[in-house]
């Protein structure tokens, strides 16, 4: 029986600005989010039926008049130039998109912008969505020749950049074509100017209008442009607000930056839709993190698991100091179990998440429960309200519970496309499901696990080994503190398994314990060939393992020893 899985939702899910727009004081918030929701209705989205939100807000401009006019005098952004309220915020969208206007920047314009999390990045987000305007954010932990490209394929009219960006930013825009007198200096282009709120329903962007890009990963290639649109930012942003139970006591540290996708959408506009707080960290070591959390009494911390395992490296990391502290979320890789055990040691009152999620689908599809990780290990949950997930064959074909294809995801998180690449876009989504390129299965219960993505599968003697499973078992070894696995061609198998793995504190991981480890938890034939002890593990701009360069190297080792 083939089988399409669908969310379950569970039970219980000072500063005074300057604005014109009245402002309506909201008492108890528990449960706004749902008023927002509705019941969970089929509409047409991508040319096909999608899961939907019938009563929510229409844009992301919708969202921001509906918090100026809700929530206005209360604090939305801690950043580091100084607080700022709902209405605050809105009046520097208003002087940002008047500035923005003097400088030929309108509807269909592109603007790029590079820095750490600011004031002005986030003004620039919402300028582009209510001047119809195209944000591309460039990110700090790429090179200027990388930044060439993308300005050059966004076709880019003006770029921004913070005071020690800018010269990297020059010479990429010479190579992009980009006259000298568009680059500037971040300035006074974004936050100074202040212009009262008057956004009206007459003024709505499209619901399918594209307001940013967000580059994809670009491990084998050139990255692609997400287009980040107005009716799935609402639905990702409520998703989350609702998945996670937030209100307008709510306290979260972005620590994202701004030019990814999760910034926005785990944390921006689910705040945005409960009257919470968001503190911008601009850039952060893990104890600099740690006393920000504390702080600010941040309830909602949402990182990745290697940042994670650095901050259980800071002693202050734990009970009573941040009882605060009722939600964690980590995405993008496995999670070490001892690292899970260990987090839920030292702060016993907050539940834990596990969010899979991609570009294309806005930030998160699927997610794991607090409450369900003991009953369902390795899974990533089930799909978000708005959202629909089922595995296919090679030939696009349902599969069965159980049986490992391919991931597709459906609903109203999914992206229209890729910018300036239609062929892209036809590939990647077929009557509305978005080919996600992840292999996974899917139990009788509805969650979804992933096993790997398609191309990093490795075929041993016609055994499937899926390099996801082996990084997670490598990683629970008390001497691992990161892993990579991939294939290598093999004379006589066809692919033999190779594991790059980076020491836990200090310790010095034996290989042949490594593979001992792994032939106890998995066939006999996942377990690698060769385990390699490597420093660190090469990684892109957004923290993902170049798995090319370690397939690259992996080659010229077994060459060595052969």
């Amino acid at each position: 029986m083939a089988l399409t899985a669908s969310w379950t939702s569970p039970a219980t899910l000072s500063k005074v600005g300057f604005g014109s727009v009245p402002f309506a004081p909201v008492g108890d918030l528990t449960g706004d989010v749902d008023a927002l929701i509705g019941n969970v209705t089929a509409e047409q989205w991508l040319g096909a039926p999608a899961l939907s939100y019938p009563d929510r807000p229409r844009t992301v401009v919708d969202l921001l008049d509906r918090a100026v006019r809700r929530f206005g005098p209360r604090t939305y952004l801690s950043a580091p130039e100084g607080d700022v309220t709902f209405t605050e915020l809105a009046e520097l969208v208003e002087g940002a998109v008047d500035r923005l206007a003097e400088e030929g920047v309108g509807a269909g314009d592109r603007l790029a912008v590079v820095g750490h999390n600011s004031l002005d990045l986030a003004v620039a987000l919402f300028a582009c969505a209510r001047a119809g305007a195209v944000l591309v954010g460039l990110s700090t932990r790429m090179a200027p020749d990388q930044w060439t490209y993308l300005l050059a394929h966004s076709g880019a009219g003006l770029a921004l950049a913070q005071p020690q960006y800018l010269d990297g930013l020059r010479g990429a825009a010479a190579g992009a074509g980009l006259a000298p007198d568009r680059v500037r200096a971040l300035g006074d282009h974004l936050t100074g100017r202040r212009r009262p709120w008057a956004y009206t329903a007459e003024q709505r962007p499209g619901e399918a209008d594209t307001y940013a890009v967000v580059y994809t990963s670009g491990t084998t290639g050139r990255p692609k442009a997400s287009r980040v649109v107005h009716r799935a930012s609402v639905h990702s942003g409520l998703s989350y607000a609702q998945a996670l139970g937030l209100t307008g006591d709510d306290v979260t540290p972005v620590v994202f930056s701004l030019t990814y996708i999760s910034a926005m959408h785990a944390h921006l506009l689910p705040m945005l839709a409960v009257g919470g707080r968001c503190v911008l960290v601009a850039d952060a070591g893990p104890t600099e993190l740690v006393d920000t959390i504390a702080r600010e009494r941040a309830t909602w911390v949402y990182l990745v698991p290697a940042l994670w395992q650095r901050l259980l490296r800071v002693g202050r990391l734990s009970s009573p100091d941040l009882d605060h502290l009722r939600l964690g979320g980590f995405g993008g890789s496995p999670m070490p179990l001892a690292a899970i055990a260990e987090l839920r040691r030292r702060l016993p009152h907050m539940a834990l998440r596990d969010i899979y999620g991609l570009s294309e689908t806005h930030s998160p599809a699927t997610m794991l429960l607090d409450e369900e990780f003991e009953a369902r290990p390795g899974s990533v949950g089930r799909p978000l309200p708005c959202m629909e997930a089922q595995v296919v064959d090679d030939a696009g074909a349902v599969l069965a519970p159980g049986q490992p294809g391919e991931l597709w995801l459906r609903g109203s998180l999914v992206t229209t496309g890729y910018e300036g690449d239609p062929d892209a876009t036809a590939a990647a989504i077929t009557d509305g499901w978005f080919h996600t390129g992840d292999l996974a299965r899917i139990d009788a219960d509805g969650y979804v696990y992933i096993l790997d993505r398609v191309k990093d599968m490795i075929n041993r003697g016609g055994h499937k080994v899926f390099s996801a499973e082996v990084e997670r078992v490598l990683v629970d070894h008390v001497a691992v503190d990161a892993a990579a696995v991939v294939g290598v061609a093999d004379p006589v198998a066809g692919e033999a398994v190779v594991a790059f793995v980076t020491a836990h504190d200090g310790a010095r991981p034996d290989p042949v314990e490594l593979r001992r480890w792994v032939r106890a938890r998995l066939a006999d034939y996942a377990a690698p060939r060769w385990v390699h002890l490597v420093d660190e593990l090469p990684r892109n701009a957004t923290g993902k393992v170049l798995k090319g360069e370690l397939r690259r190297r992996a080659a010229e080792l077994a060459g060595r020893s052969s």
